[in-house]
């Protein structure tokens, strides 16, 4: 925008909207571009924290514990992918996430009353020569 003395002068408050930091609730905010897919990021000029205008990564509840329920039920997660729309990354992950420390631990002595061992555990780790390209 040109003034009477020839000078462009810049004017921040076009910049400065109504947006609201989710950090600190701070009003002040400015644009600073988009993101990679195509969306309006902001900076808070309090906590100088960038966000976006929404997280479009999440997944509704409802879905989500449809798709763990799918997978406790022996359905591969690339058909729960195709049948709920949603990444086979994501349904192993919330798998993970939902099993940690559950499964798996081990189980005390007082809780064993017969011990098994296959014979395969003591072929771990006796192989002279490894494999592939470092036994060259």
């Amino acid at each position: 925008m040109r003034y009477g003395d020839g000078a462009k002068r810049y004017i921040p408050c076009l910049l400065r909207l109504a947006m609201q930091c989710p950090r600190c609730n701070h009003h002040h905010t400015q644009k600073i571009g988009l993101s990679r897919h195509k969306r309006q990021r902001w900076m808070c000029m309090g906590c100088r924290r960038t966000f976006g205008d929404k997280d479009l990564r999440l997944i509704n509840p409802k879905t989500k514990a449809l798709a763990l329920a799918m997978y406790a039920e022996g359905i591969a997660a690339r058909k729960i992918e195709r049948l709920l729309h949603v990444s086979h990354n994501a349904v192993l992950g919330w798998v993970r996430k939902e099993v940690a420390g559950k499964a798996l631990q081990a189980p005390t002595a007082k809780d064993l009353s017969v011990i098994e061992a296959d014979e395969m555990w003591s072929y771990v780790g006796s192989k002279n020569s490894p494999s592939g390209c470092a036994g060259q």
